[in-house]
């Protein structure tokens, strides 16, 4: 059985993401604890909110670390991370938005920056191999990536993602805006 605090956590992603509004009180319920219980674990709708976002950046550099260890070429690599990303635009939708609105906790900012920095990285080596189109850098790749997670949120919540098969579209779509073609040649041809 998860832990309290765990157990706020996803009631927290789940009510949040039907309405960010939603009282603390709808998260207690759904924890299925008191609010007094919630208040022990967490000082207020902020502290949840952080610990929601450690969660997000946490399994988000799995899949990014998952990707460097699992796959030897780059664009191989690059593909098990966008294939493997896109489910958690879903658990944590609100999150892109409210990453958009102004009033929001600035610690939430600071805790992507540790994914952004890997990310980063991670890139500038792809770069440096020569894969990557002249002109597109990390930022573009990393707000292009965030973009595929929303919409493949989109997609599933209107119900279009039965008419194909959302990750290798998703796939589809990112390759060629970020790729050489040359590099997915060569990815091809190694698979």
């Amino acid at each position: 059985m998860k832990n309290t605090r765990e157990k706020i956590i996803s009631a927290a992603v789940s009510v949040w993401n039907e309405d960010y509004g939603a009282p603390l009180k709808y998260i207690a319920r759904d924890a299925g604890i008191s609010r007094m219980t919630l208040h022990r674990h967490f000082c207020g709708r902020d502290a949840i909110l952080l610990a929601i976002t450690d969660e997000f950046v946490e399994r988000i550099v799995k899949v990014l670390d998952d990707a460097m260890n699992e796959a030897q070429q780059p664009v191989q690599q690059m593909e098990y991370l966008v294939k493997n990303t896109h489910l958690l635009g879903e658990d944590y939708n609100f999150l892109f938005d409210l990453f958009e609105q102004k009033g929001r906790p600035d610690d939430l900012v600071e805790r992507f920056t540790f994914f952004e920095e890997k990310f980063a990285a991670f890139f500038d080596n792809l770069i440096a191999q020569g894969v990557v189109k002249p002109g597109v850098n990390a930022k573009w790749a990393n707000a292009l990536l965030e973009g595929m997670m929303k919409s493949a949120f989109r997609m599933r919540q209107r119900g279009w993602e039965s008419d194909s098969n959302l990750e290798n579209l998703l796939w589809d779509a990112y390759q060629s805006a970020i790729f050489e073609p040359q590099a997915l040649q060569d990815a091809r041809a190694a698979s």
